[in-house]
């Protein structure tokens, strides 16, 4: 040991303090182990709550930004501090099987009985952009009266461009389909409000380039050769409850795959938590939700690959009072059962209503289910009672 350096033991040693990160920390304390949790920064809440999520729909929506941030960081460190979770400020990667060196101030060694890696994403590069920023940064600049390129077809790309166009013009660039995860129906009334460009572009023709593709894992710092713990196409290999290679390392979020899913990667680190801990766990991950705060929203859950219904929203009393008639809600549905296999909404409140196409398909809802379900009206949501009903018709 050299000077300046201590050691110390802990039950569960979490690497990484974003969502994926102190889900699990706090899972493993409310079970009773003794938990060390480190990250770069003083503040809990990783990109998400400091860079990403947080502050890009706080943008969209018009909230108090700071005022939002500040209170859920707060949130998080009391937490922290009534589970007695340790907190470790620095730089980690694993000395071997059982033990971690954290670099920062000072140098320690963290000996674990299991550990949890949530290191999360790395900053993007892309060649040929010099004039390049991250997507997370536009919410935290002043950007007016720019010719900008948002390069990416992801949700950060359409949701960036969907805040800076309000006082800039932005065209989208990417490499194949927008939001190729949602159905081709829903993408295709979002594409209505953007300016896309099928082939590369000369950078040099904008004043600025927004890099919003998917992030790389980060893990080259981790060492985690050292741990016995294998990396599969550049991601961290888990099974289904979040184990690594080394059945006593779990790995949860970005660093294992998880891409633009904070909701995922949540889920993950809860299941680790308790796999770690010692409880059965596994993860449930066949509906995932995929949003994108776009204008409109769209969002969607499940397949579409047997019978489809889809219902204009300008059916909807409420819509049409409030001018969101162009939206749609989508239904898949399996002919002969009649089970539920999808649900897709487009418009104003997509992304909280699709809650309910989550719980309809695990719960293994059916047609009539949602046709005979009794909603408030005048609302949005009675369209999918109508989409039901239409189909039954059929």
């Amino acid at each position: 040991m050299v000077v300046g350096q201590f050691s110390q033991d802990v039950d569960i040693l979490v690497i990484g303090g974003g969502p994926a990160g102190y889900t699990a920390a706090f899972r493993c304390a409310e079970l009773g182990k003794t938990v060390a949790i480190v990250d770069l920064h003083e503040q809990l809440g990783g990109e998400c709550l400091h860079h990403a999520c947080i502050p890009s729909k706080g943008n969209l929506l018009g909230a108090d930004l700071t005022s939002a941030v500040a209170t859920l960081s707060k949130g998080l460190a009391q937490r922290c501090a009534s589970l007695g979770i340790e907190r470790l400020y620095g730089v980690a990667h694993f000395e071997n099987k059982k033990t971690a060196q954290i670099t920062g101030e000072v140098v320690s060694v963290v000996k674990f009985r299991k550990a949890i890696i949530a290191s999360g994403s790395m900053r993007r590069v892309h060649d040929g952009f010099s004039n390049a920023i991250q997507v997370e940064e536009v919410y935290s600049t002043k950007i007016e009266n720019k010719n900008i390129l948002v390069v990416g077809n992801t949700p950060s790309a359409v949701e960036s461009a969907t805040f800076l166009k309000t006082n800039n013009t932005v065209t989208i660039w990417a490499d194949g389909e927008i939001l190729p995860k949602f159905d081709k129906q829903l993408v295709k009334l979002i594409k209505r409000g953007l300016t896309l460009c099928k082939e590369k572009p000369n950078a040099e023709q904008y004043d600025m380039v927004v890099l919003a593709t998917h992030r790389l894992p980060h893990t080259h710092s981790l060492q985690l050769e050292n741990a016995t713990v294998e990396v599969i196409d550049d991601f961290i290999g888990t099974d289904g409850t979040c184990a690594t290679s080394n059945p006593k390392i779990y790995a949860v979020g970005e660093c294992a795959g998880c891409e633009h899913s904070a909701a995922l990667a949540i889920a993950q680190g809860r299941v680790a938590g308790e796999s770690a801990c010692g409880l059965v766990s596994h993860l449930d991950s066949a509906f995932i939700p995929q949003v994108a705060w776009v204008n409109p929203e769209i969002a969607q859950v499940g397949s579409f690959d047997d019978e489809t219904v889809a219902i204009r929203w300008g059916n909807s009393g409420l819509a049409v009072a409030l001018g969101q008639q162009n939206g749609i809600t989508l239904l898949g549905y399996e002919k002969e059962s009649q089970a539920i296999t999808g649900v897709g909404i487009v418009g104003s409140g997509a992304t909280e209503m699709i809650s309910e196409g989550v719980l309809a398909l695990e719960m293994g809802a059916t047609l009539y289910d949602l046709a005979t379900t009794i909603r408030p009206h005048p609302t949005r949501s009675e369209l999918l009672s109508e989409a039901a009903r239409s189909a039954l018709a059929k």
